[in-house]
């Protein structure tokens, strides 16, 4: 007879526990993004284009001006983060705050963000999608952690993004695989997988029940079999968004760098007159204002082909409307944008065989977007999902893996890391407290050299540092073994620890290593007391030596855990 293993208890209520938190998860999301792309999607596509046809030509150039300079001030006066948003606002969490999120910043970052998309600001909906998503997953685990329920913070993090991805496309392959796949330029969050499934599924579900369950893109047409011709197509397509991608993360980091250390006020101002400037200047040359708000009607018309001067015009007019919507005070994703560009150089390239358009334009997008995000898994699904067509995945594997080579360390993520770095990371997300040791005596600062050698110094030897207290009990500073060494022995008797004490600024607990090896560095020790500041007393030691041994351990895990996988 087979027997039939059942789950253990410990599997069986950890799925039972990311099946409900996950769904919650996904379910508010989901609603939030359709509230979001219902307040936004038509005003951002049709709003500048019909004050042209209306004739009021003179209200291009100042509806821009206005939703991004209130944008800059939304972000200067109200927020506590002014600096991240998005994409950017989730990493940052993720890599340097335990998941953690300041809620209060979400609406206000997602009103800015309707106002920057809605006016014609050149950014996609998915950056505030993903930050709203991101939220309710820090939301949720505030909650958890109210009610007693331990989980990591980061995991609900990247549950929330997917979902948020995942709805504002209608596309949960592709939330799922960017929430795993954004973190790292080179690898994924394993971690999330099983959670983040269940969230994009639920927030996709979510969604479609409202707004429907069309594809954003639907003009694709079948091309036949995949053969070696369609496979040299998507080498050259590789090679050429790689360099292009280079030079649109480029153009973003220019303005960014040129904005750098001005208020958000100013740059909203500077960032708001030069769209509604470039936004006056492209209708006046071109009819057409294509470039700004979400331009998915440009995508649609590149699967139409035709001038190849147009849509590279098109191209870099979205790539110059997007640097400097994002790069000065505006608030958006550039996920939508890289989709642009790619279809329009995509569509542009197709006028070597007009035959194949649609699989120029969906090369484009997903090689484009592989290179520019480093997500070469969700850009092949993204065109997959969104077109209902999943004969580009092939293809479209083979252009965006040259692209992301070709792209090389660029990148448009700032807080996107390499994994190998993560050790350092990894220090930010441990206390103090977690590897001290127990400290050795506090010496008073009226002890001869001699007196401490003959009392303490033997006695110790395992530690290199003492902490020195005044004969008011108050914790003055360190003395150094290599200080005590600086002294001829001669003078031992008349040297006294208060004349080599160092003074330094002591660790607490809840401290993390990062900031305790800062500090180590700032005053050149390799070992530091910890001081509780409620009791004012030495409670522990934290070397160097120790953090050292704390990453080769991690190390070693990993390592294991790569072998036995």
């Amino acid at each position: 007879m087979v027997r039939v293993s059942r789950p253990s208890t410990g599997l069986y209520k950890m799925l039972v526990k990311w099946v409900t938190v996950s769904s919650i998860v996904g379910f508010l999301t989901g609603l939030l993004v359709s509230l979001l792309e219902i307040s936004v999607l038509d005003a951002s596509e049709l709003m500048l284009r019909k004050i042209a046809e209306s004739g009021y030509l003179w209200l291009i150039p100042i509806v821009p001006f206005i939703g991004i300079s209130v944008t800059g001030m939304l972000r200067e006066k109200l927020t506590k983060l002014p600096h991240f948003h998005g994409t950017e606002e989730v990493l940052e969490a993720y890599h340097y705050r335990d998941g953690e999120m300041v809620l209060k910043d979400a609406p206000i970052k997602t009103l800015g963000a309707v106002l920057t998309v809605g006016s014609g600001g050149s950014a996609g909906l998915e950056g505030p999608s993903i930050h709203i998503g991101g939220a309710v997953g820090a939301a949720v685990k505030r909650l958890m952690d109210r009610l007693g329920i331990e989980e990591d913070g980061r995991i609900l993090l990247l549950t929330g993004a997917a979902s948020g991805m995942s709805a504002i496309f209608k596309a949960p392959l592709t939330g799922l695989m960017f929430a795993l796949e954004v973190p790292y330029k080179d690898d994924m969050a394993h971690q999330a997988v099983v959670p983040a499934l269940i969230s994009s599924v639920v927030s996709y579900l979510t969604l479609i029940s409202i707004l429907g369950a069309e594809p954003i893109f639907k003009a694709f047409k079948p091309f036949g079999e995949v053969d070696l011709y369609i496979l040299s197509i998507g080498l050259l397509e590789g090679l050429v968004m790689g360099f292009f991608s280079v030079i649109f993360v480029r153009t973003v980091s220019l303005v960014e760098r040129i904005m750098e250390g001005k208020s958000y006020t100013l740059r909203g101002v500077v960032g708001g007159a030069s769209v509604g400037l470039l936004a006056t200047a492209t209708l006046m040359t071109t009819k057409t204002l294509y470039p700004f708000g979400l331009s998915y009607d440009l995508v649609r018309l590149s699967f139409k082909g035709g001038d190849a001067t147009f849509f590279f015009g098109m191209a870099v007019l979205k790539m110059i409307a997007t640097a400097l919507t994002l790069g000065s005070a505006g608030i958006g994703g550039v996920f939508i944008p890289s989709i642009v560009i790619g279809a329009t150089l995509g569509s542009a390239m197709s006028t070597m065989d007009p035959s194949v358009t649609s699989l120029f334009v969906a090369l484009g997008m997903s090689s484009f977007l592989a290179a520019a995000f480093k997500t070469p898994l969700a850009a092949v699904s993204f065109v997959a999902e969104t077109t209902g067509s999943e004969a580009y995945v092939i293809p479209g594997l083979v252009a965006s893996a040259v692209a992301y080579i070709v792209s090389g360390k660029y990148s448009l993520p700032k807080n996107q890391k390499i994994v190998e770095t993560t050790k350092i990371e990894e220090l930010e997300r441990v206390r103090v407290k977690e590897l001290m040791v127990s400290p050795p005596p506090v010496l008073r600062d009226d002890l001869t050299v001699k007196e401490f050698f003959n009392k303490y110094f033997l006695k110790y030897r395992d530690h290199f540092v003492f902490p020195v207290k005044a004969k008011d009990g108050r914790i003055v500073g360190i003395v150094a073994l290599r200080d005590v060494n600086s002294i001829p022995t001669s003078e031992w008797d008349r040297v006294k620890l208060i004349d080599i004490v160092r003074k330094v600024d002591f660790l607490k607990p809840d401290d993390n290593l990062m900031t305790a090896l800062d500090k180590m560095y700032e005053f050149g020790v390799c070992c530091l007391p910890v001081i509780d500041p409620k009791k004012e007393k030495v409670v522990g030691m934290l070397s160097a030596d120790a953090i050292v041994m704390f990453l080769e351990q991690k190390r070693k895990l990993k390592k294991a855990a790569l072998f036995l996988r």
